[in-house]
């Protein structure tokens, strides 16, 4: 659970981030000029190279465009309201009475400069993905320091929780997903359709077109399923070619409906992160597929406001 994991992050600070460090561990919502907003998980202070981070915590099991990269470009936008910046060091400031480092963290003053040097962001999550690695890529492109710490969690024959978590600047991310990331097989959409009959391949094709028919989305055709996409991070739905019939997969939020019971749940893994799963055998299931493929469209690839 997330709840979990910030637990634990909160109980290993001085491991995770450094002992000549200040954590902050309160949640304040900070917002731009237009009132775009977020929520971290957390403030930290690098006292010794005076600089200001946000903390947020995610489960590599969400959806990380969803959960990191849109609050955490929320927060970016936010971070360029000097209002905001100034209501954030004054709060922050009045969250602590320690005598240890008096003249710093609790010194409205010297908090306010070091954001408006610039914020920093660690991600805190229990395992490295490809996607996490793209996310780190895309945040710290104008500069911004990212750092991911992958915080794994094993258990003894003892019954013991036992921690390892390693913190990763963009650069070491970088060097460390040649370990476990991997590129994409790209292949002939043909070579799937020659796998079912002509029934299925015209009910393929007029899916298909509906689906690319939606704003900015491209088909990619991959070794094993063809996936729908406005951008690599936002992929929506994907279609495997069973003998009999298609096999879609979607991602889903609170707000999706299926009215009609079409779909089943199924667990996101750092992999595969499509949350739901149904069958097409026929151009009559056609419209029922495109109101769910449409939410799941929709979630993930709609910026909201």
């Amino acid at each position: 659970m997330e709840e979990e994991l910030e637990k634990l992050a909160i109980e290993h600070t001085a491991e995770l981030f450094g002992k000549n460090t200040h954590f902050f561990n309160v949640k304040r919502k900070i917002v731009s000029k237009s009132g775009i907003g977020s929520t971290p998980d957390g403030y930290l202070v690098d006292l010794t190279n005076d600089k200001f981070f946000i903390i947020e915590v995610e489960l590599s099991s969400h959806d990380i465009v969803r959960h990191v990269m849109n609050q955490l470009s929320r927060f970016k936008m936010a971070m360029d309201n000097s209002e905001a910046r100034y209501e954030l060091a004054k709060f922050l400031a009045g969250t602590t009475d320690t005598v240890k480092n008096k003249n710093k963290v609790s010194d409205m003053d010297y908090l306010a400069r070091i954001i408006g040097k610039g914020v920093g962001i660690f991600i805190i999550i229990d395992s490295i993905s490809e996607q996490l690695n793209e996310v780190v890529e895309y945040l710290a492109k104008d500069g911004t320091d990212v750092r991911a710490i992958p915080f794994e969690t094993y258990t003894n024959n003892r019954n013991q929780s036992l921690h390892k978590f390693t913190t990763f600047t963009r650069e070491t991310l970088q060097k460390e997903a040649k370990k476990w990331t991997f590129k994409w097989t790209t292949i002939p959409v043909d070579e799937h359709l020659d796998k079912i009959n002509n029934d299925m391949k015209n009910v393929f094709s007029t899916l298909s077109k509906q689906i690319c028919s939606l704003p900015n989305v491209k088909e990619k055709s991959r070794k094993n399923w063809i996936t729908f996409q406005t951008s690599p991070l936002k992929n929506f739905c994907t279609v495997k070619f069973l003998p009999d019939c298609l096999e879609v997969h979607i991602k889903s939020n609170d707000s999706f409906m299926d009215e009609k019971g079409i779909t089943r749940k199924i667990k996101r893994t750092p992999a595969w992160t499509f949350d739901r799963v149904f069958t097409i055998s026929s151009q009559k299931n056609i419209e029922d597929a495109m109101h769910l493929i449409r939410q799941a469209y929709q979630c993930t690839c709609v910026e909201r406001t």
